[in-house]
């Protein structure tokens, strides 16, 4: 499986998903988590900063012929590599956009390396710019996470549309194969009636949620995600059968 975790906003928990389903996922076999945001949070929430743009994926989309695996930081975690992000990735993706390189960069940039993983876990910036699509091209699966506030709904709505329409331009054939319920409060009535809402659509919504906890953003700060600092407390727990449950949702849409 190749997933991209999407969001149209930040601050709804996608980052954390991403590196905890990696994690999870690593369990299955190898894993590459590949960091498509600027801002680097996936690197970071590993313990890995690219000192520079060169030694990170910006230096990959701006040189076609440089070596990707030179830039892998192997073995992060038990079973999982990483691609770092920098920066500088903003200024690579903007002058390729003005190319018309940008939209096929990360795919080009992973062809090498996908037949060597099991997994590949791409975490995207909170937005659908030209960046997020990149990712989604380069996947085969796309997962999108809502939480108990009422805008991440609308939020999903917007992914599924993007992706939908990304599809039908032919940018892709990546699939949504969940929508993921982070941050959940189960005794807020908002948190209630935003799964309710989603509930009522025709949406992958994933049955597992991911509560409310302390302990990710303290992981956050410690670089190591719940899943490995707690791996027995209530959110990894949920973070590790949402990744069984991704897991069967994209090959059940695959066959």
């Amino acid at each position: 499986m190749r997933l991209a975790v999407c969001s149209s906003k930040g601050g709804v928990g996608k980052t954390a998903m991403a590196a905890n389903l990696a994690v999870a996922l690593a369990r299955r076999g190898r894993v590459l988590a590949v960091d498509v945001d600027p801002q680097d949070s996936l690197g970071r929430a590993f313990g890995v900063v690219a000192k520079s743009g060169d030694d990170s994926l910006a230096a990959l989309l701006e040189d076609p012929s440089a070596d990707a695996r030179a830039v892998v930081r192997h073995d992060v975690t038990p079973g999982l590599d990483l691609l770092p992000s920098h920066p500088s990735l903003e200024t690579a993706a903007a002058h390729l956009a003005t190319t018309g390189g940008l939209v096929t960069s990360v795919r080009r940039v992973l062809r090498p390396l996908v037949g060597e993983y099991e997994h590949v876990v791409l975490d995207t910036r909170g937005d659908l710019g030209g960046l997020t699509l990149a990712a989604i091209c380069a996947a085969d699966a796309v997962l999108t996470v809502f939480t108990s506030d009422p805008g991440s709904a609308v939020g999903v709505a917007r992914v599924a549309a993007f992706l939908e329409q990304q599809r039908t331009y032919e940018n892709t054939s990546a699939v949504l194969v969940g929508v993921a319920c982070a941050v959940w409060d189960q005794h807020g009535r908002a948190a209630r009636e935003v799964a309710g809402a989603l509930d009522g659509t025709d949406l992958p919504l994933l049955q597992t949620r991911v509560p409310l906890s302390r302990r990710v953003p303290t992981s956050t700060l410690a670089k190591r995600p719940v899943v490995l600092s707690h791996p027995t407390s209530p959110v990894a727990t949920a973070y590790l059968a949402l990744a069984d449950e991704a897991l069967t949702a994209a090959e059940r849409v695959q066959r």
